[in-house]
């Protein structure tokens, strides 16, 4: 109850009382269960050692005697410490273990409740359609054994599945299934990761303002019950917003409040590495390229490490754009091809989508104008059917300056003055100074000078403020924002 009740160190007392007597009367059965509930309580206090330790010693035991079901617990739970410390292969191999026992036992709860563990790690190494099939199952058996608690977490699950494979229709509907089940329920650390899960949903679709309102309510409720770890999660997630908006120097804070928190909740795995990589990028973006290159190499190094291809791409994507931002444009291909790769074995319709369009930023900055021009108008419209308005409307950005190059002054204004009324709409900062410059250019080029200032002066004013927010003089040096404010509007 009380490692329950979040105290696992006051339920190391008990424990440690009752295995003295459980050894005293020699009774190795209840000694197994002892040795497993300490192996929970270590891992609930971030102790994966000790909880290995002696979730070992219970399953020695529990062998020994032929406990099944017992075997199968320890298993399962020795199979969650290996993947939350990065050890996949292990992982793997002690969740199939259990999953075998407990279908020949018959444990019908217990065979779904693996499903939704199993599930989860396919999630976090981008094998999305295995999670799914297993989630499904589990599920079904769910729903037959009236465990309302676990359809929640399971529901939730499947959003989760969805929303990695880009398909941010169903994931919002399983979401929404989800926080309907969790909110009857009354359990706030439940609502939370739903609302926070909402929330990424929304942002991937340019729904910022929704997005920041789940994000804060989730937050809220991870604070108020003491969970370090998800607040952790939940400012990271703001974090990545105010990226999107060209708030460069809320996104770093919120970032470093996130690595902080895992740090503190010693956080160890995929989060770990989600976060860092998370952190590496808003230092890019603020234009601390020093900082964000050792950040983004050892999240890379963690991703590796775990064999999570979705992480090894985003952090490789991270370190093209670190290197494009200082104008290192041949470190950036580098960078962009290998995230190139990674995603394609991601199955991460987001992730493979922006390798693309990285590819295409690179052309554009490498003046292969004609050919870039033609691939971004197929990437926006891929964008715009997977909803993801943020990179639909950095297409329509990168599409104008490439029209501009090969002299199509017409083109590119229709372009840019898209991309210019769709990022103000979404506060999307960075990008409407971007699309304002871009379009005075063209008109400028196209003899319309008198119409080009008043573009040129609403761009110098939108990048001061993404300036001032960044609080880094450095910033103006940013390849993509510097002729912004070196341009004198002549």
């Amino acid at each position: 109850m009380q490692i329950e009740s979040g105290n696992p160190q006051a339920g190391l007392e008990y424990l440690t009382r009752a295995q003295a007597l459980s050894i005293e009367l020699q009774d190795d059965a209840e000694r197994a269960q002892i040795l497993q509930a300490i192996g929970v309580a270590y891992a609930t206090m971030q102790r994966p050692d000790d909880a290995l330790k002696n979730l070992q010693e219970s399953l020695d035991i529990k062998t020994k005697l032929g406990m099944k079901k017992g075997i199968a617990d320890s298993l399962q739970m020795m199979g969650s410490i290996y993947d939350g410390t990065g050890k996949a292969d292990l992982a793997l191999k002690n969740y199939n273990q259990a999953l075998a026992i407990r279908r020949e036992i018959g444990d019908k709860q217990g065979t779904a409740n693996l499903q939704s563990d199993l599930g989860d790690f396919y999630v976090g190494h981008g094998k999305y359609d295995d999670a799914l099939r297993l989630f499904k199952e589990s599920l079904g058996a769910q729903v037959e054994v009236h465990n309302e608690q676990m359809q929640g977490q399971v529901l939730n699950n499947i959003g989760n599945a969805y929303l990695a494979k880009g398909d941010y229709e169903n994931a919002r509907t399983y979401f929404e299934r989800a926080l309907q089940v969790r909110e009857k329920l009354k359990v706030p650390s439940d609502i939370a990761d739903t609302l926070h899960n909402l929330a990424e949903t929304s942002m991937r679709t340019g729904q910022f303002d929704q997005a920041q309102d789940q994000y804060l309510k989730a937050l809220d409720l991870r604070r108020s019950s003491g969970d370090t770890r998800g607040a952790a999660l939940s400012s990271s997630g703001l974090g990545t917003l105010f990226g999107y908006q060209g708030r460069f120097g809320a996104a770093v804070s919120a970032q470093q409040d996130a690595v902080k928190g895992l740090t503190d909740a010693k956080e160890q795995g995929f989060w770990s590495t989600e976060v860092l990589a998370a952190y590496g990028h808003a230092l890019a973006q603020a234009g601390r390229s020093d900082e964000a290159e050792k950040v983004l190499a050892d999240a890379l190094s963690a991703a590796r490490a775990d064999k999570s291809q979705p992480q090894i791409a985003f952090a490789l994507s991270y370190q093209g754009d670190n290197a494009y931002y200082h104008g290192d444009l041949k470190g950036a291909a580098a960078a962009y091809q290998e995230a190139q790769q990674a995603a394609a074995k991601s199955g991460d319709a987001h992730l493979v989508l922006l390798a693309k369009v990285d590819q295409a930023k690179l052309d554009v900055a490498n003046g292969k104008f004609a050919p870039a021009a033609k691939v971004l108008d197929k990437l926006g419209e891929e964008a715009d059917s997977l909803n993801l308005r943020y990179l639909s409307t950095q297409c329509l950005v990168l599409r104008g300056e490439a029209l501009i190059g090969t002299k199509d002054y017409e083109g590119a204004q229709k372009e840019l003055k898209s991309a210019a009324l769709r990022s103000e709409k979404m506060g999307l900062r960075a990008l409407q100074a971007q699309s304002h410059y871009q379009w005075a250019r063209a008109l400028e080029l196209s003899g319309k000078s008198a119409e080009a200032q008043s573009h040129y002066d609403e761009a110098r004013r939108v990048a001061n403020e993404v300036q001032k927010d960044a609080q880094n003089p450095a910033l103006v040096k940013r390849y993509d924002l510097a002729p912004i404010f070196t341009q004198n509007g002549k």
